[in-house]
């Protein structure tokens, strides 16, 4: 009977250190920068709900994100960020640093965006990818881009280029906030714009990369940015020297507000098979934060 109550007793006190430990084990840290990507990602459809912002939502969010990219941490910027319908938090990368980071609901009409800011840095470069699930694994690239330059914005669009019969393809929409916020955060952090997109696999073009500046003649840095490209070992054509494949994007309205304020702006269409590598591309294409 004595042995009983001792196994007993034993048993209770072990129990009960089972609960104390679970009460005291420390919250599980937030996913990844990437995995949020990949996650938000795999969601989006072509089907996808989609509307752009009023006038007054995108000017309360443009504020917002820009305080927050100067600040940091202000309740009042996340308060709006969340009214808007975004889930506002943290998250580290593949190099460690950490980012503030907004994600829309892309299941809701306001399904507007991704937005990672670094934390404590000061931006250098826009990392922005508007064709997310449509332009197969530019995100993959933009956070390796990020994990080689951890200074710099991610911007992703929230919806399928394809969604509200393609109303939802942010760079040819100039009422996006996707391009509010590249114009807001370019312009006043006079910050160089790196661009991401894919191209399939054709016979017309051999060419790893086609690399844009805009409607007009490039930056020196995107200039300078092909040079480092090619370093890389990948080929590229060079849209200001000739056609290529009608891939050159003169017509995004990112590139056009970019060229209007005298800032580099890089549009850079991959191949699938750059796109699958993103660790090789991405050490030359973070080089366009380069002064």
């Amino acid at each position: 009977m004595v042995a009983v109550l001792v196994a007993l007793a034993i048993a209770a006190v072990a129990a009960m250190f089972a609960v104390l430990a679970q009460r005291e084990a420390p919250p599980a840290p937030p996913p990844s920068l990437e995995a949020q990507v990949r996650e938000f990602t795999d969601r989006l459809s072509p089907r996808g709900p989609y509307r752009a912002p009023e006038t007054a939502e995108r000017e309360a969010v443009v504020g917002a994100v820009a305080v927050l990219a100067g600040a940091g941490a202000d309740e009042p910027a996340r308060r709006v960020l969340e009214d808007a319908g975004f889930t506002v938090g943290t998250a580290r990368n593949a190099s460690g640093a950490e980012f503030l980071v907004a994600r829309s609901d892309p299941d809701s009409p306001r399904s507007w965006g991704l937005i990672a800011l670094p934390l404590g840095r000061a931006p250098r470069l826009i990392v922005e990818v508007p064709h997310p699930n449509a332009d197969y694994d530019t995100e993959n690239v933009g956070t390796a881009v990020l994990a080689a330059m951890p200074d710099a914005v991610y911007l992703q669009a929230g919806a399928h280029r394809r969604a509200d019969d393609e109303r939802a393809d942010v760079a040819h929409e100039e009422d996006s906030l996707f391009h509010a916020l590249a114009v807001d955060l370019s312009t006043r952090l006079r910050l160089p714009q790196l661009q991401l997109h894919g191209f399939a696999d054709r016979d017309d073009l051999d060419a790893d990369i086609v690399l844009g500046g805009g409607p007009d003649e490039p930056a020196q840095a995107v200039r300078a940015l092909a040079d480092r490209i090619e370093g890389a070992g990948l080929q590229v054509c060079r849209a200001w020297d000739g056609g290529c494949s009608e891939l050159e994007g003169r017509t995004n309205v990112q590139g056009r507000a970019a060229a209007l304020f005298g800032l580099p702006f890089a549009h850079v269409e991959m191949s699938a098979s750059t796109r699958s590598a993103p660790e090789e591309v991405a050490p030359a294409l973070a080089a366009l934060a380069t002064p």
